[in-house]
């Protein structure tokens, strides 16, 4: 096929568009909640953010599936070498770009002494993927993706439906069996987080194909929704009360791939959709949120950075709700004008695309 033959990239529909930027505000969300992480039973902070936790846990998730509604289908867009090369400027460049950047902010904010920083280092930091930003422990599961996506795109579309269907409830098998039966059994849950290498998250690259080419009937997105309330309901009550019977966080129900947030993260996916439904048919909200749909990707990227130079400049309380609820949409804001500059300077312009 040549380039004169390849079809246009069809624009990404607004209800996904919606999904993106509510997924991207929700991430930041949640890394200004990182006060979840130290557990407490004495103090009302935990259990304000065990609930911001789980609530927007949907986050990656629901950005993992629209990864795969936009990829699955590249054949008929373009050859595969065009869609590494496509990959590569989308996030391979940026990744390392950013990668790079946070070293060298972390060397001279002390986070780092340049004696540990050696060639070996930074490559497996780089293969790693969340060693220098832990946030982007996510670039990694992408690049797994990548791999394995012109496989994916192999499948007839005649057949992808039997074959989605199959590869959802294997990979939702396995995964309660990795995640939460495992868990259960190994004195050592760590244990259990290192043995896996990503391949969970493929789960939602599949479902969110399917679900968005095969809308569910009332019927069953009403069951969704069901399911998906449960999942929340498991995943938070469930995280509270171990957690407070043990005295230290218990992560059983924790893990994107592990059943509570699979099904929560489908309802929301489908609630979202249906939202940005609504939303579009508003003119001055739809050009809203289409703006902010042009940054989404780039607060992935450079929230971390935010969030870490402000805490040189300001002192704030990590366990204030005004910080975990509302400094996120400062982070949005702030993001906007930063990647719109950056933009316009040639070379760097690659780095946030």
């Amino acid at each position: 096929m040549t380039g004169s033959q390849v079809p246009a990239l069809k624009k990404m529909d607004f209800p996904l568009t919606f999904c993106q930027v509510i997924s991207a505000l929700a991430v930041t969300i949640l890394h200004t909640n990182s006060c979840f992480w130290v557990f407490s039973s004495t103090r009302l902070y935990w259990f304000s953010a065990n609930v911001i936790e789980c609530v927007f846990y949907f986050a990656v998730p629901v950005f993992f599936m629209i990864t795969g509604i936009n990829l699955a289908d590249y054949k008929d867009r373009y050859s595969t070498k065009t869609f590494f090369i496509k990959r590569a400027e989308k996030t391979l460049i940026p990744y390392i770009f950013w990668s790079v950047i946070a070293l060298i902010f972390q060397i001279s904010t002390g986070g780092l002494k340049p004696s540990d920083i050696t060639p070996s280092w930074v490559a497996r930091s780089l293969i790693r993927t969340d060693n220098i930003i832990t946030y982007y422990w996510f670039f990694g599961a992408l690049f797994i993706f990548y791999l394995l996506m012109p496989l994916i795109a192999s499948i007839k579309k005649e057949h992808r439906d039997k074959a989605f269907r199959t590869l959802i409830l294997v990979l939702f098998l396995c995964n309660i069996l990795d995640y939460f039966v495992l868990r259960m059994l190994v004195t050592a849950p760590d244990l259990i987080d290192t043995i896996d290498i990503g391949l969970g998250n493929l789960i939602f690259i599949f479902l969110g194909y399917y679900i968005y080419k095969k809308p569910p009937v009332l019927l069953a997105k009403l069951l969704i929704y069901i399911l998906a309330i449960a999942g929340l309901l498991v995943h938070m009550n469930g995280t509270y009360r171990l957690s407070n019977t043990c005295d230290h966080l218990n992560v059983l129900f924790k893990g994107y791939p592990n059943f509570p947030s699979v099904l929560y993260s489908l309802g929301m996916f489908i609630l979202l959709r249906d939202i940005g439904a609504l939303i579009e048919k508003i003119g001055w909200l739809k050009k809203f949120f289409e703006m902010l749909g042009k940054y989404s990707y780039e607060v992935f990227l450079l929230h971390w950075f935010i969030i870490n130079i402000t805490k040189l400049i300001v002192r704030l309380n990590p366990v204030s709700l005004v910080y975990r609820l509302l400094f996120p949409i400062v982070i949005y804001a702030v993001i906007i004008p930063i990647t719109w500059f950056l933009r316009k300077i040639p070379g760097i312009r690659k780095a946030v695309p």
